[in-house]
């Protein structure tokens, strides 16, 4: 646990460094649009490493799976070895993103930065993130309990996507775009925030589980501050506000550092031996659904 926190004042200390990078704005503006997108990989990058085995003590026990996970045959836990592979496959298609980005923008210098490869490197990121989530087993709730969460998040996401059709998507589809492709990839963006909404309703779940409300307490701040960043980032492309340099841009850094923070949190739990798997949340939530109890 001692290196959590080691890694969060690592990912605290970064984005202060960032933030007065882009506050000091040292160079010309050609400087700093370049440092800015270049810091943005480096940042993702850094998250991309949290999640990997070898970066934690006592994951080579069990080789690229802990040891107390090791010999047993159960499919929710077969499941939750991958949620930190999972997770980072996802920080990785974005920092994919994020490279290409930076070469289209600084070194090719292209015209037409949208729509590019870059975007399906972002947008990449998503389904990754959102498997994982499915796929992270939560504790058996009572069929009362899984009723009141179900209620009160669909009530949450028909608020939120109520508000992001009227102020993002809707706007979005009417104005369009100079072609079909980028109709399509405009459209998505607001889209999958709406989907990393679901990701922090799924979240809902695992904060009743005391094992597991670490790891959903870091994940649900790493969406929230990533789903704010890409509505306001939506907001102001779509009123032609953006502009690479901005504060804004600490967001997208930050929120993937605690993607990665959070598959560290899970991985060191399964280390430990505290976190004991049971039903995928996916699975979890269809039962809910179909008001059936969970086994």
């Amino acid at each position: 646990m001692r290196s959590l926190w080691k890694s969060t004042l690592v990912i605290l200390i970064l984005t202060s460094l960032f933030v007065t990078y882009l506050l000091i704005k040292p160079g010309g503006p050609v400087l700093v649009n370049l440092g800015d997108n270049v810091i943005q990989g480096f940042l993702e990058a850094v998250g991309l490493l949290l999640t990997l085995p070898f970066f934690w003590q006592g994951s080579k026990r069990g080789g690229l799976f802990p040891a107390p996970f090791t010999g047993r045959v159960v499919p929710a836990e077969t499941l939750q070895r991958w949620v930190p592979l999972l997770l980072g496959l996802g920080i990785l298609s974005y920092v994919i993103g994020q490279a290409l980005w930076t070469y289209n923008e600084d070194i090719a210098h292209l015209p037409v930065l949208f729509p590019t490869w870059a975007d399906a490197g972002y947008l990449g990121s998503y389904p990754f993130v959102l498997l994982a989530l499915l796929v992270l087993p939560t504790r058996p709730l009572s069929p009362g309990t899984r009723t009141r969460i179900l209620l009160d998040s669909l009530m949450i996401m028909v608020g939120m996507a109520t508000f992001s059709w009227y102020f993002i998507l809707g706007p979005t589809i009417l104005q369009g775009a100079d072609s079909v492709l980028g109709q399509v990839i405009g459209t998505a963006y607001p889209f999958v925030t709406l989907v990393l909404i679901f990701c922090l309703l799924l979240l809902v779940f695992h904060a009743n589980d005391p094992a597991m409300r670490p790891v959903a307490l870091i994940l649900a701040f790493a969406f929230i501050i990533i789903v704010v960043t890409d509505s306001i980032y939506d907001y102001q492309e779509l009123h032609n506000m953006y502009a690479t340099g901005s504060l804004l841009d600490v967001g997208w850094p930050l929120g993937y550092m605690l993607v990665g923070l959070g598959a560290a949190a899970l991985r060191v739990g399964m280390v430990s031996g505290k976190l004991l798997p049971a039903v995928p949340a996916g699975v979890a939530l269809s039962d809910a659904r179909a008001g059936k109890p969970s086994a």
